[in-house]
């Protein structure tokens, strides 16, 4: 399996349509994905398989989805801080892969996680004067 990803564009994003959600997206990665998905066909016969079956898979397949809400240090163009605080709501904290601009054609999981603790290491040294033990 070969994977790309389309990159991130400021238009795109998530939108209520008639009181449903939906994708409003602008592929933005075609044409380098099709050369890569070439390259990996005529390998895939080189080394012996017959046939190489392709798909693309549609813009609505998202299941890593990232990049929905900006991260920044200019509240004017971003909905977070550096340690994915709400500007607006400074009791919000966002620790998903909306703050990532991208997920490098891989799952996120272990980013989100690592993200989620580094952020909440931030919350309880600033909010709650924790500070992470000399056994952690």
């Amino acid at each position: 399996m070969v994977t790309t990803e389309d990159l991130p564009k400021p238009n795109n994003r998530v939108v209520i349509d008639g009181g449903e959600a939906r994708l409003a997206v602008v592929r933005s990665n075609a044409d380098p994905h099709k050369r890569l998905a070439g390259i990996m066909t005529k390998m895939m016969k080189q080394i012996g398989f017959p046939s190489v079956l392709t798909n693309t898979m549609p813009l609505a397949f998202s299941s890593a989805q990232c990049g929905t809400v900006r991260m920044g240090d200019e509240p004017s163009l971003a909905l977070l801080d550096g340690h994915c605080r709400a500007y607006d709501h400074p009791n919000l904290f966002v620790v998903d892969a909306s703050c990532f601009p991208s997920s490098g054609s891989v799952n996120p999981s272990l980013t989100i996680a690592a993200q989620a603790l580094r952020v909440a290491d931030h919350v309880a040294k600033t909010e709650f004067g924790i500070q992470r033990s000399s056994a952690s």
